[in-house]
């Protein structure tokens, strides 16, 4: 997944390649972050050094305290664009292909070929990064393809389900 961050208004460009590499403005970093306790506070490791961080949230997003120094923090989600337009049935740009944001494990395609779906309804299930994530029909559609089986591992940007047109 990728991040905009701002800390104390200094803009950063993360992505999340995997548990432990993140990429920070296209230099790679190997990171553990993990919560302790279920407070909010975590640990740090950056390899060659470790750090605590306090977190709280803030007005406009969180205050996080590293060492003594509270720095007001902002994380925006880059959107991966879910659906992209495809030929389908002889017609140029017709359908609308529903992919994986990002890498993992495809858990469930609850929809069949020939289905009606709505607007916003669940058409697969997937988990990246011990995080489960649904795919919804970002418009009303018919079900043209379903890229299965469920249970196995789908790369970012792969292509699960075609959606064509109503008519």
């Amino acid at each position: 997944m990728k991040y905009t961050v701002t800390v104390a208004g200094r803009a950063y460009e993360i992505e999340i390649e995997h548990d432990r590499l993140v990429w920070v403005n296209g230099r790679p970093l190997y990171v553990d972050l993990e919560q302790v306790g279920g407070l909010p506070i975590y640990s740090l490791d950056l390899g060659e050094s470790g750090y605590v961080l306090f977190v709280d949230r803030g007005r406009e997003g969180y205050e996080v305290e590293i060492q003594g120094r509270i720095y007001p923090v902002t994380v925006q989600l880059q959107r991966p664009q879910l659906g992209r337009p495809v030929a389908c049935a002889g017609r140029e740009d017709a359908c609308l292909a529903v992919c994986a944001p990002l890498p993992g494990r495809l858990l469930a395609l609850p929809v069949a070929v020939g289905e009606q779906v709505e607007e916003g309804q669940v058409v697969a299930v997937m988990e990246s990064m011990k995080m489960k994530m649904e795919l919804r029909a970002p418009r009303s559609a018919v079900v043209e393809r379903i890229h299965g089986p469920p249970q196995r591992d789908v790369a970012q940007g792969e292509t699960l389900v075609v959606l064509g047109d109503l008519s």
